[in-house]
Formats: structure tokens, C-alpha cells, sequence
């Protein structure tokens, strides 16, 4: 339901975005500084706590995208990727939740 209720908001929110805050009346630094705002608000809806976890995630993509060479940084990426996914996901399973099927951030 949050979900659906995010995709309701978000459509329009796009809609006013287009009338209120097309490139001729609005700078690039406060469209994306609203669609930063609005999309944590989003994660945070759907998720709970756990999006936590989502914004650990989107720093070590971008510790690996400003360390990594050009030439790896897909596998480096791809990797911490999913060994994060990975461990929460496993933790959750075994640790939190066993035996009760839910979704969550790692599926």
C-alpha cells in the first residue's frame, strides 16, 4: 500500500514538477535539491528503518565510484553491491526474521 501510495504521490509530484519547475523558471541546483528531498522522504515511507540500509548502500556505491579506476569500477561496484545485499539479506533470514517470509530492501 505505502508503495503504491508513493507511485500516486510521484506521478503528481512529476506533473508539478513539469509546470512549476521546468529549466526556464528553476535552476538545476533546486530541482535536484527537491527531487533529493522527495525521493528520502519516499525510501523512508516505503521502507522505515531499513532505509538506513538503502542510503549505506548508495555511499559505498559512491566511495567505490570515486576510488575505483574506470577501467574496474563495474566489478567493484557489482560486488560490494551484492556482498552488501547479500549479508543484510542472510541476517535478516537467519538472525531477525527466521521462518517468516517478508519483503524488504534486499529483495
Amino acid at each position: 500500500v505505502n508503495f503504491v501510495a508513493c507511485q500516486l504521490f510521484a506521478l503528481s509530484a512529476a506533473f508539478w514538477f513539469r509546470i512549476y519547475l521546468h529549466p526556464g523558471k528553476a535552476s538545476p541546483e533546486v530541482r535536484h535539491a527537491l527531487a533529493t528531498i522527495l525521493g528520502i522522504y519516499f525510501v523512508v515511507f516505503c521502507f522505515g528503518w531499513y532505509a538506513v540500509h538503502l542510503f549505506v548502500l548508495v555511499l559505498l556505491g559512491y566511495g567505490v565510484m570515486a576510488t575505483a579506476s574506470v577501467s574496474s569500477i563495474h566489478r567493484y561496484s557489482f560486488f560490494v553491491a551484492m556482498g552488501y545485499l547479500t549479508i543484510c539479506h542472510i541476517s535478516r533470514i537467519y538472525i531477525f526474521h527466521y521462518g517468516i517470509l517478508t519483503t524488504d530492501f534486499s529483495g
